[in-house]
């Protein structure tokens, strides 16, 4: 279920057992960028603290990070392959974690990116 959902959504960084991943349709991979990562952080202090504005600038910026991290050329399945094997290694915590982010990110796909 969580890799459909995925594999259907533009690129997000989504936190995961305290490291960063760029995952989605054309993409899985770790984000080592500090930038990029920080701005995932920044993203979910303003968006639990329903800080509006601030919320739609990182989460703006975390969809330009995610489309610069692309890899040309696309493999989708080697990306989907990658994923699956990202989703096994993960705790139920931290699925569950990925699941509230997932659900999040649709929200503001929906909100900001009308």
């Amino acid at each position: 279920m969580i890799l459909e959902q995925l594999l259907k959504q533009p690129g997000f960084i989504y936190e995961l057992n305290r490291k960063y991943y760029y995952l989605g349709k054309w993409i899985c991979k770790e984000c080592t960028d500090t930038e990029a990562a920080d701005c995932a952080v920044m993203y979910h202090m303003c968006r639990n603290g329903q800080e509006e504005p601030d919320t739609n600038l990182y989460f703006q910026k975390i969809r330009a990070h995610s489309d610069f991290a692309l890899e040309v050329p696309y493999d989708p399945a080697k990306i989907q392959k990658n994923m699956a094997a990202l989703l096994d290694s993960l705790s139920d915590d931290i699925l569950e974690s990925l699941k509230k982010q997932i659900q999040e990110f649709g929200e503001d796909l929906i909100k900001y990116c009308k």
